[in-house]
């Protein structure tokens, strides 16, 4: 069972395309999916997966009914007695709370009644590190389900990136996976440290990436080509872009720069009109906003036209398989080193920056990547380190024969 937000369900976890097709190389294990939400036609899966909607059905008469029982859990005051200890406790924290509560106990009965009908859940799968997968744990105490594994990424991982600071019930939880599947050693070292997880269930598989065929060629003499690729969020940080992107182009005014952004969002508008402000007197920059691109689409970005540089200002990261998309083309990326970034950029393959750059710094990392004298030695770089570390037909099939075996025991 893997346990999805919408996927195969649109929009996003687009990412999970890549590895869908490796489940289908075993036969012994019968794979249906569970998203959370379903709208619209879903994308197309291997022959002999299935979808299971049971997460979507009777959501609101059943979610008033486990708020109703989640008032008065064990979970919800638990989760109250650790927002008053580390004094975030407040109206806005304490709806979090039960929110949560309920839709974890709203889940596990859902899972335990497919179980009821369909037998017991051999293995829970969790792409997310979340409310879907405490649910899992709870239905696996109830005895429906024998085994829960879970991957963690960026937002289910680190705390700042929630309100308040604050995680709901991930530490409650904790001690109920089999394993938990990190993509860095930094999320391992957060996971144990911030929530306590145990070491040894924890496993470092990264994510992988399919190896482009063909290679993005590099700007003509000239010009310079930057590309990023990110929602666009507070978080994300594209007015530092912004910035970088008016020094770099008022300090090279012989040069034609343009810069792409690829992804859409609540930001998208404000950040279009930020550039407008700062970039539209700038003679020798141009730029476009592309909005929401589809995944399959992202990856011709890198491919139809020259580029030379991916850049990410994030202040939050997990291990950003846009950067990795972009390297596998033979792209160097420019990214702060925050989350698990590191693990993948460095200065061997592109520029590792601080963990809060500044315009100015972003700015000369893109000159020295772009236009320096390494150029081509980057360039060729990026694409050795998606092929030893991060190829998808390596990655995945380990991952699912380590998932498999999780199952076997």
């Amino acid at each position: 069972m893997i346990l999805t937000n919408a996927y195969p369900y649109h929009p996003g976890e687009q990412f999970i395309d890549d590895e869908i097709g490796y489940w289908a190389e075993h036969e012994e294990a019968r794979v249906t999916l569970m998203p959370a939400v379903a709208h619209g036609e879903p994308r197309p899966l291997p022959a002999g997966m299935s979808i299971d909607t049971t997460f979507t059905s009777g959501r609101w008469f059943g979610r008033l009914k486990a708020v109703a029982e989640a008032l008065f859990s064990d979970i919800f005051r638990h989760e109250i007695d650790h927002l008053r200890r580390t004094r975030k406790l407040e109206w806005r924290t304490m709806v979090r709370a039960l929110l949560h509560s309920s839709k974890v106990l709203q889940q596990a009965s859902q899972l335990t009644r497919y179980a009821e009908r369909n037998g017991d859940i051999d293995v829970a799968y969790c792409y997310w590190n979340d409310t879907q997968s405490y649910a899992a744990v709870l239905a696996k105490a109830r005895g429906r389900v024998r085994r829960v594994v879970s991957r963690v990424h960026g937002v289910d991982l680190y705390e700042p990136r929630r309100y308040r600071d604050y995680m709901p019930l991930k530490r409650q939880f904790i001690g109920g996976y089999d394993r938990i599947f990190v993509l860095s050693s930094h999320a391992a070292a957060y996971m144990a440290a911030t929530y306590g997880a145990l070491p040894e269930r924890m496993e470092l598989i990264p994510l992988g990436v399919p190896l482009e065929e063909s290679l993005s060629r590099p700007s003509p003499d000239g010009s310079a080509h930057i590309v990023s690729v990110s929602f666009c969020l507070p978080v994300k940080r594209l007015e530092r872009i912004v910035d970088a992107l008016a020094m770099f182009a008022r300090e090279n005014p012989a040069l034609s720069v343009k810069w792409t952004h690829v992804g859409g969002g609540p930001l998208l508008d404000a950040t279009r009109e930020l550039a407008r402000s700062r970039l539209g007197g700038i003679a020798n920059l141009s730029f476009e906003f592309m909005g929401f691109v589809p995944h399959e689409n992202v990856k011709r970005v890198f491919l139809d036209e020259p580029v030379d540089v991916m850049v990410n200002a994030s202040e939050s990261e997990g291990t950003p398989v846009s950067i990795m998309e972009a390297m596998s083309a033979g792209v160097p990326a420019v990214a702060p080193n925050v989350g698990g970034i590191s693990y993948v950029v460095s200065n061997r393959c592109g520029a590792l920056l601080s963990g809060s750059p500044d315009g100015r710094e972003i700015s000369e990392a893109i000159a020295r990547v772009a236009l320096g004298k390494d150029r081509d030695v980057l360039r060729s770089n990026a694409r050795i380190e998606i092929e030893n570390r991060f190829d998808a037909s390596r990655n995945y099939r380990d991952f699912i024969a380590n998932v498999i075996s999780v199952g076997a025991t």
